[in-house]
C-alpha cells in the first residue's frame, strides 16, 4: 500500500549544513519512524486537524494511550497555569511541594490499602528504571545484595532506557543496545493463552503451568540470588493487547511468596483508568497486589508529562529506615505535573468515567468481533477495558507487513490506530492496539469499529 501523502517541507541533511551560519537557520528533523509522520496542528475532542485540512479521529488517545480524556478540558489548562503562577518548580531534594503531597495521598487512599509512598517523575521509562533501582536498594537495605536477578517475560516491553529494555524484551527494541544490558535480566514466557495452550487445557490449568515454568527459572538461578519478578497486569503493545488468563496472577503469586521474591507491575500504559479501574491490578489480578507498581500515560492525561513510581509499606519503611531512596532527577515531583495530574484524576472520579471505560470497552470487543467475524486474516479480538487488540494470522514475510498495512489504511480512512508488528514472539505476528479516550461515547465507538472493518477488509482485498 502506497504511504499516505502529506505535504511537508523535507528535513535538510545534516551534510547539507555546511556552516554554523546555516545551521542556525536551518531545521535538522530526527524522525522515529522511517517516513516522517504527518503534521498534527489542532485537536479538538477525539479528533485532530492536519496542515493540509483532513481530520482523523483519535483512537489511541494521542498516539500512546494518554491523552484519555480528549482535548477539550480548560479546567486542566486552568490549574497548570495557576500552579505556574503560584510556584512553578522546587527541587525535590530541597523543598516538597503540597501538590506531590496531595497527589501521592490520593494514590495511596484508594490502593485498597496496599501503597505508602509515592514518587513522581517525567515518563513511564523513567518511573520503570525507578523501580529497578527501589528493588535493588531494598535487598541491599535488609541484607541480601545476593539478590541480583530480576525475571521478567518474553514478550515484553518495559520502557525505552537501558534498564528498562533490559527488562523488557522485544527483540526489535532491545537487541541495537545488547552489548549495554548485563546479564542479570532474565525471561520466562508471557501469557498468550489462545495460541499456547495444550488441547483442553483450561486457563486456569494454563496459568499453573506458567506458574511452574517462572518456579523452575527461579530454581535454576538459585531463591537467594532472585530480587523480583516484573509483568504488565494487562500487556499493551509487546503482546498487541493482552489480558492475563484466568488464574493468573494468584498462581504466580503463590510461587514469588513461596521464595520472598518481590512483585512489581508495569501500570504506565494499562493503569491511571485505562483497565477500567484506576490501577489496572485492581481489574484483572484477581486479588493480588504489587510490591511495587509504575504509573504513567493517562495520569497527566496529556497535558503533563508525568509518571509515579509507588510502593508498599514494607519496601518503604526498609528504605526510609535506612535514610533516603537513592534516585533524584531534576524534575522529580515536579508542582505543576503533580497539580494537574491530581486535577485528572479527580476529573476522572468524578465523572465516573471508569464507569464508561468498561462499557464502552465491552460494546467495542462486542461489535469488533461481529464485524470482523468473517474477516479470514483475523486470529483474536480482546480487551480490558478501553485497552483492545486484534491480532490477525499472517506471515512476517508481509512488505509491507500486515499490521502497518491496517494502521496505514485506517489512517487513510479517517481514523488514527497503532499497528504492531512481532506481537508473538518479537518476530513473528500482527496485531492492531486501540486505545481511544474514556469519554468516548457509545455512537462514536460504532463510528470507529465501521471504519476498522472496512480497513481491514481493504488491506484484505489487498492481499
Amino acid at each position: 500500500m502506497a504511504p499516505i501523502a502529506v505535504d511537508r517541507v523535507t528535513p535538510a541533511p545534516i551534510a547539507a549544513l555546511k556552516s554554523s551560519a546555516q545551521a542556525s537557520t536551518s531545521s535538522v528533523q530526527f524522525h522515529v519512524t522511517s517516513t516522517p509522520c504527518p503534521i498534527a496542528e489542532s485537536s479538538s475532542g477525539l479528533t485532530f486537524t492536519l496542515n493540509d485540512g483532513r481530520t482523523v479521529i483519535d483512537c489511541m488517545s494521542g498516539g500512546a494511550a494518554v491523552a484519555c480524556l480528549g482535548s477539550d478540558n480548560p479546567d486542566l489548562v486552568q490549574v497548570m497555569a495557576n500552579q505556574a503562577a503560584k510556584m512553578p518548580y522546587a527541587y525535590h531534594q530541597l523543598l516538597g511541594n503540597q501538590p506531590g503531597e496531595d497527589l501521592a495521598r490520593f494514590l495511596i487512599d484508594r490502593s485498597e490499602g496496599n501503597f505508602a509512598a509515592a514518587a513522581f517523575l517525567n515518563s513511564g521509562s523513567e518511573a520503570m528504571e525507578a523501580a529497578l533501582k527501589m528493588v535493588r536498594q531494598f535487598w541491599l537495605e535488609v541484607g541480601q545484595p545476593k539478590r541480583q536477578y530480576v525475571i521478567a517475560r518474553f514478550p515484553s516491553y518495559h520502557g525505552n532506557t537501558l534498564g528498562a529494555l533490559a527488562a523488557g524484551n522485544v527483540p526489535g527494541r532491545r537487541n541495537l543496545y545488547s552489548p549495554y544490558i548485563p546479564d542479570a535480566y532474565k525471561h520466562v514466557p508471557s501469557p498468550t493463552y489462545k495460541r499456547s495452550a495444550f488441547e483442553g487445557e483450561t486457563e486456569e490449568a494454563y496459568s499453573e503451568r506458567l506458574a511452574l515454568e517462572l518456579e523452575a527459572k527461579i530454581l535454576e538461578l538459585g531463591p537467594e540470588n532472585v530480587a523480583a519478578f516484573f509483568a504488565e497486569p494487562v500487556v499493551g503493545t509487546a503482546l498487541g493487547v493482552m489480558p492475563p488468563p484466568k488464574g493468573y496472577f494468584p498462581a504466580i503469586d503463590k510461587v514469588l511468596k513461596k521464595y520472598d521474591i518481590l512483585l512489581v507491575m508495569d501500570e504506565v500504559m494499562c493503569g491511571s483508568g485505562r483497565s477500567g479501574t484506576l490501577f489496572a491490578w485492581q481489574s484483572v489480578a484477581e486479588g493480588v497486589r504489587p510490591d511495587i507498581q509504575s504509573m504513567a500515560k493517562g495520569l497527566g492525561a496529556g497535558y503533563v508529562t508525568i509518571s509515579s513510581v509507588l510502593a508498599n509499606a514494607r519496601v518503604y519503611n526498609a528504605i526510609n529506615n535506612a535514610g533516603a531512596w537513592k534516585n533524584s532527577h531534576t524534575y522529580q515531583n515536579h508542582p505543576i505535573n503533580c497539580a494537574v495530574a491530581l486535577a485528572v484524576l479527580k476529573k476522572m472520579e468524578k465523572m465516573d468515567v471508569y464507569a464508561n471505560v468498561r462499557l464502552r470497552g465491552q460494546q467495542m470487543v462486542a461489535e469488533l468481533r461481529e464485524a470482523l467475524k468473517d474477516c479470514k486474516t483475523v486470529f483474536d479480538v480482546r480487551g480490558q477495558g478501553l485497552f483492545i487488540g486484534i491480532e490477525f494470522d499472517l506471515p512476517k514475510s508481509l512488505n509491507p507487513r500486515f499490521a502497518a498495512r491496517v494502521k496505514a489504511s485506517t489512517f487513510q480512512n479517517g481514523l488514527m490506530t497503532l499497528g504492531m508488528s512481532g506481537t508473538i514472539d518479537g518476530d513473528n505476528g500482527e496485531s492492531l492496539v486501540l486505545a481511544p479516550a474514556y469519554i468516548v461515547t457509545a455512537k462514536e465507538i460504532t463510528q470507529i469499529v465501521s471504519i476498522i472493518a472496512k480497513s481491514i477488509k481493504e488491506c484484505e482485498a489487498a492481499l
